[in-house]
């Protein structure tokens, strides 16, 4: 039977995180030490179909960290079928980790954590995301170490809101971006350089406008800063179609959030652009007109 090779807590442990899924998921697909795929080198404690295009799968452990869960991170993010991973371990466990060390690198690696109690109850610690969705904070901070505070401040808050909600997470990167081109619009305006309607363009055709500029004296032309206004008008083009269609397959679900990823970190690097177009012209970093 599943889980008789447990120590009675583990056993415990184990139940008590079959009981909070199902409760939360229901039970289809619901397995028992048992594969998801023989693509993915490791046997969780139990894993179900959260939804048509998610499974979640648990490991009972009472380690808060175990070693298998890295093993297991990347043949679960290059697998074709959405996968979120919980840990699931004793409460005492949990609280002698009085620093929250282990707690915080699982949580910065994209594990949620579930505690048992000594009575069975179970309480969600911290939340989870498809790992193949999943961007650290390590990888956060590298792609905007170079920008401004308010951008930092910006872009760590589109962060969060993409840990809950990957699509909502993108569409915000996506909006300081459209922020900062009707500040480039306005600021050129307010030089003399284009008109001043131009700030109420869309985005693409501020875009359009600014790199057309050309001036012999260089000052107000745009022309050694077309690149990164080409990467702004591309992001643009593109990231609205990546967040706005619903997934109706696994494969298609997978491939959403494998470009919804792809956005965000794109986000990063153009806003980095952007930031240095203004700052070439002699304009501030402003993210409201």
């Amino acid at each position: 039977m599943p889980f008789d090779t447990f120590t009675p807590r583990m056993k415990q442990v184990a139940e008590g995180g079959v009981s909070y899924c199902t409760r939360r998921f229901g039970r289809t697909g619901l397995k028992k030490e048992e594969e998801i795929h023989k693509s993915i080198s490791w046997r969780p404690t139990f894993s179900l179909k959260a939804n048509t295009s998610l499974i979640v799968a648990v490991e009972a452990s009472e380690v808060l960290y175990p070693s298998i869960l890295k093993q297991a991170a990347h043949d679960i993010r290059t697998y074709d079928f959405p996968v979120a991973v919980i840990l699931a371990c004793p409460l005492e466990v949990y609280l002698a980790d009085t620093k929250q060390t282990s707690v915080r690198q699982l949580r910065n690696d994209g594990f949620g954590l579930l505690t048992i109690g000594e009575q069975g109850q179970a309480m969600l610690q911290h939340s989870w995301q498809p790992l193949a969705e999943h961007i650290s904070e390590k990888e956060l901070e590298e792609g905007i170490k170079a920008l401004k505070p308010k951008l930092k401040v910006a872009l760590r808050a589109a962060h969060e809101t993409y840990r809950t909600n990957v699509s909502q997470g993108v569409q915000e990167a996506g909006q300081l971006i459209e922020a900062l081109i009707v500040s480039l619009a306005t600021q050129s305006a307010g030089a003399g350089w284009v008109g001043a309607g131009l700030a109420k363009e869309a985005a693409a055709k501020i875009i359009d406008s600014l790199y057309l500029l050309d001036e012999p004296s260089h000052k107000k032309d745009f022309v050694h800063k077309r690149a990164a206004l080409g990467a702004a008008r591309t992001f643009v083009s593109q990231y609205r179609n990546v967040v706005s269609h619903p997934s109706r397959t696994p494969k298609e679900a997978i491939n959403k959030i494998r470009a919804c990823r792809k956005g965000f970190l794109d986000a990063l690097g153009v806003i980095v652009q952007l930031q240095d177009v203004l700052e070439a012209k002699g304009f501030k970093v402003r993210l409201h007109s």
